[in-house]
């Protein structure tokens, strides 16, 4: 077997968790170490993610993080990262922190390439759909391609994306997504509440919904989906109308925006 790589992971916050837990791929194919500003934390972390035989502390002295030759994979928060003081060149760095350029992260931690991503908490259940950036751009015609996306698809599916834009446009569609579709699924639980059904009666079906219209949207364009659905002057045309007299399409595409926006907002606020 090939010598394993050395992947330092600096966070342990829910993304950190969601990409971490249960990822045979990353375990198998790398050495990690998990570091922050307070070890106690790491440990916690470590066994809160069962994590004993499988990753190191990687303690740190005067903020410094020892970095050469290794792969980084930053889960701090965006204000986080001023932290830390990056020690030496890194091959790899893979960024979840939404609003911070590469440009801006060069500046406080070198590496041969760098990779932002837009991961999504699904990640957990290893189905989160992540946005990938690579700089710099010769990267993605050399084996480091390999290894970037099979390192991001151990947590779900690689989408790569060639501006750097569109790691926060990816925002709307699935770094912010499952929380207004969480929104979405509990607005139907209630609907079946008020309708009649018990509370795990309504659960169920809903989720038993979500998980048939996830493989169902794999073959099925969505306005299609819709239009096999609504019979004419049925059930289900008459519940759309309702939905599109509130605008509800409308405020779903306003909530992605501000949340693009935000990003935006985020990556210009001092530091």
């Amino acid at each position: 077997m090939p010598t394993k790589r050395t992947l330092i992971v600096v966070g342990y916050g829910n993304m950190a968790k969601a990409i971490l837990t249960q990822n045979t791929y990353i375990f198998t194919h790398y050495e990690v170490f998990i570091s922050g500003r307070h070890s106690e934390k790491i440990d916690a972390f470590i066994q809160e993610c069962g994590l004993e035989q499988k990753a190191k502390v990687l303690e740190i002295h005067n903020r410094e993080i020892p970095i050469e030759n290794s792969d980084v994979l930053l889960c701090v928060k965006p204000k986080g990262l001023e932290s830390f003081v990056f020690v030496g060149r890194a091959n790899c760095v893979y960024s979840v922190l939404a609003g911070i350029s590469i440009t801006e992260m060069s500046l406080r931690i070198q590496a041969s390439t760098y990779i932002r991503l837009m991961p999504n908490i699904a990640a957990y259940v290893k189905k989160s759909a992540t946005a990938v950036y690579i700089e710099p751009r010769d990267s993605k015609n050399s084996v480091d391609l390999e290894s970037i996306k099979a390192l991001v698809d151990s947590f779900g599916k690689a989408v790569i994306v060639d501006n750097e834009s569109l790691i926060n446009a990816s925002i709307a569609t699935s770094g912010s997504s499952i929380a207004f579709l969480a929104l979405i699924a509990e607005s139907l639980i209630d609907a079946g509440i008020y309708e009649g059904l018990t509370y795990p009666q309504s659960v169920a079906l809903v989720k038993q919904t979500f998980e048939g219209f996830a493989d169902i949207l794999q073959d099925k364009d969505p306005n299609a989906l819709k239009y096999a659905i609504s019979s004419p002057g049925g059930t289900t045309i008459a519940g759309l109308a309702i939905l599109e007299q509130e605008g509800v399409k409308g405020a779903m595409m306003k909530a992605a925006h501000q949340a693009v926006q935000r990003a935006l907002e985020l990556g210009k606020s001092p530091k």
